[in-house]
């Protein structure tokens, strides 16, 4: 009784940090407010336009979800039981991260990003450690925290790039956009990597993709075009399509030959 005590306020904990995470997005006239400028298209030439964005909701719906699945009484694990504090430090610096975010308040959101995708990664590396047991763990579970990893890496790139440009650089000088893309090409390399190395580095990859995709598509056909650093974004995102293509052959004939 005791147990689901605390496994019931744990998951409503959860949900009542997702739900202030969501009031704070949702509040917002136009999701570009939530960041002040630096989520405008074309801002900078990290600047990831809205589609880019949109998969945080998603992502939201899956932690929600995953706090009323580690509730359950028959699939409480040993693994969740461990999880805990470190997701609850993800529902709180999420919610601290888009707060900051609506009140303009750049350095500091960047601050709690950087933390949040700290916690992230050590949950995935806590959950690649483990043995799942249930095929849900194995796609709720990798695939909430990989992709949430994955998808955040690249927001936080780009809010480190509209900070940076905003105190320090020229965000229109040559040196400045070669840089950018020599940053977004060495953290595509590392997911390369890492595709092949766990399950869960799959949808750290996919994660990523997605906003470079969309990153790429705006710096061709948006107002402040950026041909040359969209072409080296390019050649990083097909590395990285083909590694995650190749990855995912691996791991369905693993599975295949496992039945």
């Amino acid at each position: 009784m005791e147990i689901r005590l605390v496994s019931g306020a744990y998951s409503a904990l959860m949900l009542l940090g997702l739900s202030w995470a969501l009031w704070a997005v949702l509040a917002a006239s136009n999701l570009v407010d939530v960041a002040g400028s630096w989520l405008e298209r074309d801002a900078f030439v990290s600047s990831v336009p809205l589609p880019g964005l949109l998969p945080w909701l998603g992502l939201m719906a899956a932690l929600g979800l995953y706090a009323i699945w580690q509730g359950i009484a028959r699939w409480r694990l040993e693994l969740h039981r461990r999880m805990r504090l470190w997701v609850l430090a993800v529902v709180l610096f999420n919610a601290l991260w888009v707060l900051c975010l609506k009140q303009e308040m750049i350095g500091l959101s960047l601050l709690c990003g950087y933390v949040l995708l700290a916690i992230l990664i050590r949950i995935a590396i806590m959950i690649d450690r483990s043995f799942l047991v249930h095929q849900i763990d194995r796609w709720l579970t990798r695939a909430c925290f990989g992709l949430f990893a994955g998808w955040l890496a690249l927001i936080i790139l780009a809010q480190t790039i509209a900070f940076v440009a905003i105190h320090h650089g020229d965000p229109n000088s040559l040196m400045f956009k070669g840089a950018t893309a020599l940053v977004l090409v060495l953290l595509a390399l590392f997911l390369c990597a890492i595709s092949f190395k766990n399950p869960i580095g799959i949808y750290l990859n996919a994660g990523a993709l997605w906003v470079l995709v969309w990153i790429i598509i705006d710096r061709y056909t948006g107002r402040d075009s950026s041909p040359l650093f969209a072409t080296a974004s390019l050649v990083a995102a097909i590395l990285m399509l083909i590694c995650l293509l190749s990855a995912l052959r691996t791991r369905i004939r693993k599975i295949l030959g496992s039945h």
